[in-house]
C-alpha cells in the first residue's frame, strides 16, 4: 500500500544492531503522513518504545508495506513480492553469493534499491551517500 514504510528487524547475525531508519526520521515521515511499521527487536540500537514514541506501529507483519527498509541482505523466503526493498544486497558487483537473491528479486517482481548504488553523482562508482557504521 502506498504511503506505508516497513522497517525490517535485522537477523543475519546476533551482533547486528544497526537500523536503516532512526526514530527521529520516523517521526518526520509520520508527520508528513506516512505510516511506518517496525518489526519488533530486542537487539536493535533503538528500542521499540523509541519507535513507538516517534509514531511507528510495532508489529511483526510487514505485508501492508509498499516499501521495506533493512540494512543487510534479506533471506529469499522473507522477500515479500511486488514491493520496493532497500538494503545492502551485494548484487551490483555480481558477487556469486548474491546472485540467488537477485534472481529471486526478479522472479518476485521486487524493486531493489541497493545502498551501494546511491551515490553523490548518481553514477556507478561515485562516492556513496549511504553507509552504516
Amino acid at each position: 500500500r502506498p504511503g506505508v514504510l516497513g522497517i525490517r528487524r535485522e537477523d543475519k547475525n546476533k551482533w547486528e544492531r544497526r537500523a536503516p531508519v532512526a526514530p527521529k526520521h520516523v517521526r518526520a515521515l509520520v508527520e508528513q503522513g506516512l505510516k511506518v511499521i517496525v518489526q519488533p527487536s530486542t537487539r536493535r540500537v533503538f528500542t521499540d518504545r523509541e519507535y513507538e514514541e516517534a509514531g511507528a506501529i510495532i508489529q511483526e507483519d510487514l505485508t501492508e508495506c509498499a516499501t521495506i527498509a533493512a540494512v543487510k541482505e534479506v533471506p529469499i523466503d522473507l522477500l515479500l513480492p511486488n514491493r520496493t526493498w532497500i538494503f545492502f544486497s551485494h548484487t551490483i558487483k555480481a558477487q556469486p553469493a548474491g546472485m540467488p537473491l537477485l534472481d529471486a528479486a526478479l522472479e518476485k517482481k521486487v524493486r531493489l534499491v541497493d545502498y551501494e548504488c546511491i551515490t553523490e553523482t548518481g553514477q556507478r562508482g561515485g562516492p556513496r551517500l549511504v553507509a552504516f557504521g
